[in-house]
């Protein structure tokens, strides 16, 4: 069974964290623990990330909104399938997504990807498996493990909140992917958790917690 952090490791681990990195300590006196953020380890949050590569959290929530809808209330693979480019357009995805998520949602149909069991596997196989599906990259999968599995040490690299927030926390410029891996190397096995403390920090930092909330 592969470890998925609960909402009552947060305040535990955040204070590690805040033990072995001063940076750390002042966002958790600051702000407190962060929110888990936990997403089901679904087809629809797979969409769901893929709507969010290089666009605003907000943008990619209105157009998640209008598939659900358009899915009655239910993203299934099927019901993507169905509806086809034309309608996943007019519903906002760009060219290029609605391809992503029409290859995703025949790769469910027909048995060569199964989302239920990746909760199953440990976080390398994860990435492997999501990696392989056309349009998903390491960021995709890095989410997915973050927010849908819960995994505990998960670093989502290319992550824009994140490498600003880092900045933000010390002033170091972390653009540089092996400045970003050195630097959280001291916030291993929870680098999960660090990066929801960095969310949190800048989030807050532009009144805009709520927008993961949703």
């Amino acid at each position: 069974m592969q470890t998925m952090l609960k909402a009552s490791d947060l305040i535990p681990v955040s204070k590690h964290l805040a033990g072995v990195d001063p940076a750390l300590r002042h966002i958790l006196k600051r702000n407190g623990p962060p929110p888990l953020w936990k997403r089901p380890a679904t087809f629809s949050t797979l969409v769901r990330v893929l709507l969010e590569q290089q666009v605003s959290l907000v943008s990619a929530m209105a157009t998640f909104k209008r598939l659900n809808c358009a899915c009655h209330g239910r993203v299934t693979a099927p019901r993507v399938q169905a509806l086809g480019d034309q309608a996943l357009r007019e519903l906002g995805f760009t060219r290029q997504k609605s391809r992503y998520a029409i290859a995703l949602a025949a790769d469910v149909v027909d048995g060569h990807f199964k989302v239920g069991a990746l909760r199953h596997l440990p976080d390398e196989q994860v990435m492997a498996q999501i990696t392989e599906r056309l349009g998903f990259g390491v960021w995709s999968a890095q989410v997915f493990l973050l927010l849908a599995l819960a995994r505990p040490d998960v670093l989502p690299l290319g992550d824009l909140a994140l490498v600003k927030g880092m900045h933000e926390l010390d002033g170091g410029n972390y653009e540089d992917v092996n400045a970003l891996v050195s630097r959280a190397e001291r916030w291993r096995p929870f680098r999960g958790v660090a990066t929801r403390m960095i969310w949190q920090l800048y989030l807050t930092n532009r009144n805009r917690l709520d927008e993961m909330l949703d």
